[in-house]
């Protein structure tokens, strides 16, 4: 797919006016606790008097800060969220050649990809410029691959949940592979082992709890998943301005 795969993700980039459409709801958390503390509901209830205790304050103290952060909530709703995509320049021809040597012939989607442009920035809300999937340039690879490994220091454990190939501990594999990309403001990391049996796939570093999970078997399918279903992954671990989005467009 080596080509392909780039050149459509790269024409999905270029698209216009890129967005996220949320749904309003009709209460959000705050409000619905709200409904049933008036309803009397155990749980809002118990909830409600440790909020008390905890402040040494007055039954209309307490309600007047929920009511607060209700209003705070409702107000933070958008139902666009708009994002842009920015590419990052084509990189030196030994900076590409650095790249390739340190994947061999584990990724060819993703030399490729780097061939045209050192990095991006994609998904970036336009509202909050920390919000977004950052694919890093070449020469940060090694220090985001560090930070992957001091969380993961014990002994390795492979096991399956949910149908999904997850990694607790340090994965034989990982002090050779490249990690090219990160969630924002979040911890989470995306990396492609460069040795062993998982050569070429892309796991997700979460860090609660620490752990690599298999998410596709090639970043071929990882640039195509990010064009056609991108709030699987944004929604999931991009942050706020993502979660509960049901629809992305572009013109």
């Amino acid at each position: 797919m080596t080509g392909s795969a780039t050149s459509a993700f790269l024409a999905f980039c270029a698209q216009g006016n890129p967005r996220f459409i949320h749904p309003i709801p009709e209460r959000t958390p705050y409000e619905q606790m709200l409904v049933d503390l008036e309803k009397g509901d155990p749980a809002v209830r118990t909830a409600f008097n440790w909020a008390k205790q905890a402040q040494n304050a007055s039954d209309e103290t307490v309600l007047a800060e929920w009511r607060r952060y209700a209003a705070t909530e409702r107000a933070s709703i958008r139902r666009i969220v708009p994002v842009r995509h920015l590419l990052a320049p084509q990189p030196s021809h030994d900076t590409v050649a650095g790249l390739q040597l340190r994947l061999g012939n584990a990724s060819p989607d993703l030399l490729e990809l780097y061939r045209r442009h050192d990095g991006a920035s994609l998904f970036v809300d336009t509202e909050d410029e920390g919000s977004g999937l950052f694919f890093y340039p070449v020469a940060e690879m090694d220090d985001e691959r560090e930070g992957v490994t001091e969380r993961l220091e014990t002994p390795p454990l492979e096991t399956v949940e949910d149908n999904q190939l997850q990694v607790y501990g340090m994965a034989p594999w990982l002090g050779s592979a490249v990690v090219f990309a990160g969630f924002g403001y979040a911890p989470e990391r995306l990396l492609l082992p460069t040795i062993g049996e998982h050569r070429g796939n892309i796991f997700l570093f979460t860090h609660d709890p620490p752990r690599l999970v298999h998410i596709c078997g090639s970043f071929a399918a990882l640039i195509e998943l990010l064009r056609r279903r991108p709030i699987e992954l944004m929604g999931d671990f991009g942050g706020a301005s993502y979660q509960g989005a049901t629809v992305y467009q572009a013109d």
